[in-house]
């Protein structure tokens, strides 16, 4: 398992998704559980733009998670608009699961595979008979590291 600091210079920075979604890792924070067997676990926070949706591309939510190594788990909470105000009932969560992978190509470049759960908010009054089945969709994703700097700003094309 790695240290700290191989954590932050794996993790940190800007990655884009195949989407044009950007997640930005701003920092790895060390957490060890007291009581617990002092074995360190690795904290990371950031933001996430999603290129789909109907919220603007530039609005940025909040990422919260876990890396191992070359693992990854996070969250993003999508809720554009304050509690209770207009369009507060279309919101969603999303949680990632996955790990960086080797590109044979391009042994510099930094891949990370990953599936995804997105749970929407169902309107109020709605029900399973109104919506069918509509707990959670999932899918896969793929991202690049662009930068290691997390206030690194892509360009349009990258």
């Amino acid at each position: 398992m790695g240290d700290l600091a191989s954590e932050k210079s794996r993790w940190i920075g800007v990655w884009k998704n195949t989407r044009g979604s950007i997640l930005r890792i701003g920092d790895v924070l060390q957490d060890v559980v007291v009581g617990g067997s002092k074995t360190p676990h690795f904290r990371i926070g950031g933001t996430y733009q999603t290129a789909k949706g109907s919220v603007p591309g530039t609005e940025k939510f909040p990422v919260t998670g876990f890396v191992t190594d070359d693992q990854i788990a996070f969250t993003a909470s999508f809720r554009y608009v304050d509690a209770g105000g207009a369009g507060d009932d279309d919101h969603s969560l999303t949680a990632w699961a996955g790990q960086i992978l080797p590109v044979p190509e391009d042994p510099d470049k930094q891949k990370l595979q990953t599936l995804w759960h997105l749970s929407p908010s169902l309107k109020e009054g709605a029900s399973e008979s109104q919506h069918g089945w509509v707990i959670a969709w999932s899918g896969e994703d793929s991202f690049v590291k662009l930068s290691d700097d997390p206030d690194f700003t892509p360009p349009s094309d990258a």
